[in-house]
């Protein structure tokens, strides 16, 4: 180091900022004042350098990017005769220490003009920059915070409007479906009789053609029936799911074979649970008929019994595509519906007897299919 005054040393050492000066053009030797040592972690006038035969245990970033010895600023400068400006580094001990700094370097030249060491200056910007970091992740907690509250509040004021539409239906179910239901079942029975008649045997057809009209009104004017019980009480029995199960699968697995599609069941030993048997049977019925209408010719419905940690219940799957986000978000309101001669009473009679059962009732869907899972909570 015969080309630095020993008068400069004096100033090296005390300087006020990190000064870092390597000895020879490959940077194998830095040597560091006391700022930088204290920076860098080493003791003063230790050999600090990627360049050196026993390189430092210090990981060294610039953006992000990790760096290798001859991509540090000195070794840089050294190679390429060019000088560096306010470079940002950040070393990462292995114990998880971080320290950032800002990095300065030029060449230092001897009487010929060859490159025979590298002069650079430090400053440790850790404080400001691991503030600003932390400034950054709690705006970026806080944005999150408020984008879930929104997104919740969203889901809330639906949820109000889905009740209200509910409550409106269960109004108008309570003041006009009987006083419609005892008129059919009148005119009903004169068909029946008249039916009878041998004046009447040729218009038979047209007759049991009036007849299930009248009946799939009837089953309509039932379902307002079923979404006005204003009340949670209803009778439960302990009962087995796949029991009750059994007992309506012949009926849609005759609609499947109508329909040119399949119905498979997958069976588990489940708890018995508490249950309005009729209930749950209709909301089996109203998610595999759902998932049959919806579904291609050849394709399944699959229901399957299930039990975890928490819950237990059963899973009815299809194969229609899914279901377009659009209609995801009103899901289970009343009148919403995709079908031709669909009422859109069907989803909102099951949401409303997982309710009266403490059950839940959610979808998940994508391009193949969608499942409706209705889930009993473990007592």
């Amino acid at each position: 180091m015969n080309y630095i005054p020993d008068e400069y040393w004096f100033l090296f050492e005390h300087s006020p900022g990190g000064v870092s000066i390597a000895t020879d053009p490959h940077c194998t030797k830095i040597k560091h004042n006391k700022k930088a040592s204290r920076m860098l972690r080493i003791q003063a006038g230790e050999v600090f350098s990627h360049s050196s035969i026993v390189p430092p245990k210090v990981n060294v970033f610039r953006d992000g990017i990790e760096l290798e010895a001859q991509e540090m600023p000195m070794q840089r400068t050294a190679r390429l005769k060019e000088e560096v400006e306010n470079e940002v580094l950040e070393f990462v001990w292995e114990d998880g220490h971080k320290s950032i700094s800002v990095w300065n370097t030029t060449p230092i030249y001897d009487e010929a003009g060859v490159v025979i060491g590298v002069l650079a200056t430090s400053e440790d910007i850790s404080h400001f920059v691991l503030k600003e970091r932390e400034v950054r992740l709690n705006k970026e907690h806080l944005e999150r915070i408020v984008s879930e509250k929104i997104e919740e509040h969203t889901r809330l004021r639906n949820e109000v409007e889905r009740l209200d539409r509910l409550s409106l239906v269960a109004q108008m179910a309570a003041s006009i479906s009987h006083e419609v239901r005892n008129p059919i079942t009148t005119v009903r029975g004169f068909l029946q009789l008249t039916m009878k008649q041998n004046n009447f045997v040729n218009f038979q057809k047209y007759y049991e053609l009036i007849i299930s009209e009248l009946d799939r009104a009837n089953e309509i004017i039932g379902n307002f029936l079923s979404l006005s019980k204003k009340n949670n009480y209803i009778d439960r029995e302990e009962r087995d799911l796949s029991e009750i199960f059994h007992a309506v699968l012949p009926l849609l697995e005759a609609d499947a074979l109508m329909m040119g599609k399949k119905i498979m069941f997958i069976e588990k030993q489940v708890p018995l649970l508490w249950i309005n048997t009729k209930e749950i049977q209709q909301v089996l019925i109203n998610l595999v008929r759902n998932g049959l209408e919806a579904s291609v010719v050849g394709s399944s419905v699959t229901v399957e019994l299930f039990e975890d940690q928490n819950h237990v219940g059963f899973m009815v799957k299809d194969e229609a595509g899914g279901i377009p986000a659009k209609i995801l978000e009103q899901l289970g309101s009343p009148f919403l519906t995709t079908k031709a001669n669909g009422t859109g009473l069907g989803l909102s009679i099951c949401y409303d007897i997982a309710r009266r059962h403490e059950a839940e009732l959610k979808v998940e869907t994508d391009h193949i299919g969608s499942t409706f899972i209705f889930s009993f909570y473990k007592t």
